[in-house]
C-alpha cells in the first residue's frame, strides 16, 4: 500500500509558487498534511494501475509514493518544473512523463489512465465542472478518481493564516460539497470517502473521495 512517509520527504525541494512541501516537513503540522495524502491512498488499498496521472504534482512526493504500483506514471501541474521532479525520481530508479499544464486541458486522449489523482487543487477552481470534465474524459470506462480536498470554511481560513498563507479566501474558493454534489453528473460513482478529523469531534479538516467512472 502506498504511503507517504517522512523518509520520501528527504532531499525533496520546493517547485512552483504553490508547492505545499514545507508544510509536510513542519514539526508541528507535518503530521496532519502528510496524513491527509494517506487518508487519501488509503482508499487504493493495494491495487496497482498500469498508467496514472497526478494532477499538481509539486516537488513529487505524491509521484515517488505512487511510483512503486504504477506502470507508468504522468504528471501535470500549472507552475512546477518537471526537470528537478525527473532528477528526483531517476536518483530513486523511477520515472514519470511530466508536464506543465492546466486542468481545464489535459494535454492526453480520451480514455488514457486507469487512474488519476489530484490532492489540494480543485478547491482552488472556479471552474471545478470544467476541471472534472476534463478528469472524466482521460480515465477510462471503470478507471479510479482519487480526489482530496481541505475544508473550505471560516475556521479553516484562521487555521492557514495562522500558518503563513495569506489570501487564503482568494485561493480556497470551492467546497469539497460542491464538487461532490456534481460527480453524477460528469459519470462518477463515490466508492469510497474518508475524512481527516482533528481531534475535536466534528472538526473536519480534509475529505478524500475514491471514485469510479462508469
Amino acid at each position: 500500500m502506498a504511503e507517504l512517509t517522512p523518509e520520501i520527504l528527504k532531499g525533496l525541494k520546493k517547485n512552483g509558487a504553490t508547492d505545499p512541501t514545507e508544510y509536510y516537513r513542519h514539526p508541528l503540522v507535518g503530521h496532519l498534511f502528510r496524513e491527509r495524502i494517506n487518508v487519501g491512498l488509503r482508499l487504493l488499498g493495494s491495487a496497482r494501475y498500469g498508467r496514472a496521472l497526478e494532477v499538481g504534482y509539486s516537488a513529487g512526493a505524491v509521484l515517488l509514493t505512487l511510483s512503486p504500483v504504477v506502470d507508468e506514471l504522468h504528471g501535470l501541474d500549472l507552475d512546477a518544473s518537471p526537470e528537478p521532479v525527473n532528477e528526483m525520481l531517476a536518483s530513486s530508479g523511477f520515472s514519470a512523463k511530466l508536464v506543465q499544464g492546466n486542468v481545464y486541458q489535459l494535454p492526453y486522449p480520451d480514455g488514457m489512465f486507469d487512474l488519476v489523482v489530484s490532492f489540494s487543487v480543485f478547491e482552488h477552481l472556479h471552474e471545478f465542472k470544467r476541471g472534472l470534465s476534463e478528469v472524466a474524459r482521460v480515465l477510462r470506462p471503470g478507471g479510479t478518481f482519487l480526489l482530496g480536498m481541505p475544508t473550505v470554511n471560516r475556521l479553516m481560513e484562521l487555521a492557514f493564516r495562522a500558518l503563513g498563507v495569506k489570501s487564503i479566501e482568494d485561493h480556497h474558493v470551492t467546497t469539497p460539497q460542491a464538487v461532490a454534489a456534481e460527480f453524477g453528473t460528469f459519470g462518477f460513482r463515490a466508492r469510497r470517502y474518508e475524512t481527516l478529523d482533528f481531534p475535536v469531534k466534528g472538526v473536519r479538516l480534509y475529505h478524500a473521495y475514491c471514485l469510479t467512472k462508469e
